[in-house]
């Protein structure tokens, strides 16, 4: 199947889910959505910055862990497995810093 039929084919509602964790724990985000199958089309930003609601990850000399962010379109079955994901890591590391956001999306 080509680019473009592919496309035609995810176009229309999808949810965005952006997820944003202490690189830490990328291995295990990485390891969930293989094993439920989800998550495995998505953009990856690595080396973020920011400060939250755990200790702020500006990769310098006073905060040098940094944060990853993913960004993933998907269905709305897809974003509730994600959700549980996130939930479960979050319990696992509750010191880390999960943030987790779901958006409506249209791809055109």
């Amino acid at each position: 199947m080509g680019y473009l039929e592919n496309i035609k084919i995810h176009a229309g509602v999808q949810k965005r889910v952006e997820i944003i964790f202490s690189q830490a724990v990328e291995e295990d985000f990485v390891a969930e959505f293989k094993e439920q199958q989800v998550g495995l089309k998505y953009t990856k930003l690595a080396n973020v910055m920011g400060a939250g609601f755990s200790n702020p990850r500006l990769g310098d000399a006073i905060w040098p862990q940094l944060n990853m962010m993913y960004i993933i379109y998907c269905s709305e079955e897809d974003c509730r497995k994600i959700i549980a994901i996130v939930e479960k890591l979050r319990e696992k590391y509750m010191g880390e810093g999960i943030a987790c956001f779901v958006s409506e999306s249209t791809e055109v």
